[in-house]
């Protein structure tokens, strides 16, 4: 392992983006790689900047607004990593729209050097023939055309990340901080890896961690349909849904889903579900003077005495104990 103190060879990487390129899943392994290089006591320049690639060069205008200027891809030598960025909505525009691409990559990952694909920008990868029998991923939306289109290839539908060689697929933009992490620590050394994990997962992981929900619910997984059902139950807490919205809303069959989701976090979806609704209800019970009835609506659940039994059998005090008992610590000072 190199020391801290001892120089690193700049790494030199490259981000590929067009007009239909979702912006954050450049700019994120841009910042990373800032953040990795000051770690290593690198000064940030233009000269060690993440390159941004595009088919003709010049400015280009993303598919969220943000204009950026670009080195076309021709010009560009041999690189250490190219992150090939996710497309914003039907990724197979960009292949009828941007061929050279294609061709590109190809010659990129022959040299050798990392190729990180997010999300839908493994089409653009898988579109090389170079994933042809190995294995990839890309977000869950697409998985069915991905299959469709690519069926000689291992689709692993049940992870984030996956590497084949010299290739790695992340599904999703959050998951691409966690691959950048481990290809900093190739670049540089562990020390500088664990350095700026610790500055950006925490917040980018944020989304798919409850840290009030007990032990069991804080293990990570790697199943992007599961966390993409989690963020949805904490944005729909006051909706009437049932597992057969869940299923529906990702095109599998209850007992699928739920042993989908089981597998992945321990418990099912509708537990998972409650179990939000009675944090949120502790929390609302805890900070606010809503009645307990509006509490109980606040969280999802019309029947008030059905939300008292499921709030004791939770917290062992039923509501109104329960804010007696913890206002009373929070407010007794004198």
């Amino acid at each position: 392992m190199k020391k801290p103190t001892e120089k690193f060879r700049i790494p030199r990487i490259a981000a590929l983006i067009h007009s239909n390129a979702l912006a954050s899943s450049v700019t994120l392994p841009m910042e990373l790689s800032m953040a990795a290089g000051q770690a290593a006591g690198q000064v940030f320049d233009a000269d060690n900047h993440v390159s941004l690639l595009s088919p003709e060069g010049g400015m280009i205008t993303t598919s969220g607004g943000l204009t950026v200027e670009t080195k076309a891809i021709d010009s560009v030598g041999t690189l250490d990593l190219l992150v090939i960025s996710a497309i914003w909505r039907d990724p197979r525009r960009v292949l009828t729209k941007h061929p050279s691409l294609v061709p590109f990559i190809r010659r990129i990952a022959e040299s050798g050097a990392a190729i990180a694909a997010v999300g839908t920008g493994s089409f653009l990868l898988a579109e090389t023939g170079l994933l042809r029998r190995k294995a990839a991923t890309t977000h869950w939306f697409w998985f069915d055309e991905f299959a469709k289109r690519y069926p000689e290839i291992d689709l692993r539908r049940d992870q984030l990340i996956v590497q084949s060689n010299n290739l790695y697929c992340a599904g999703s933009v959050n998951s691409i901080s966690d691959l950048l992490v481990y290809l900093m620590g190739g670049f540089y050394n562990p020390e500088v890896a664990r350095r700026i994990e610790n500055q950006f997962s925490p917040e980018i992981r944020q989304r798919f961690r409850t840290t009030q929900l007990g032990s069991h619910m804080l293990q990570e997984h790697y199943d992007e349909i599961v966390m993409d059902l989690q963020l949805y139950m904490r944005e729909k807490l006051r909706a009437p849904v049932s597992t057969i919205d869940f299923a529906g809303r990702y095109g599998l069959s209850e007992r699928t889903l739920s042993r989908r989701f089981q597998r992945a976090t321990g418990t099912t979806p509708w537990q998972f579900l409650l179990t939000l609704r009675m944090s949120e209800a502790a929390t609302l019970l805890r900070t606010t003077n809503l009645s307990v009835t509006q509490v109980a609506a606040e969280v999802g659940i019309t029947d008030s005495a059905h939300f008292a039994r499921q709030f004791k059998k939770t917290n062992q005090l039923t509501p109104t104990q329960y804010r007696k008992a913890v206002r009373g610590k929070m407010f007794s000072a004198n």
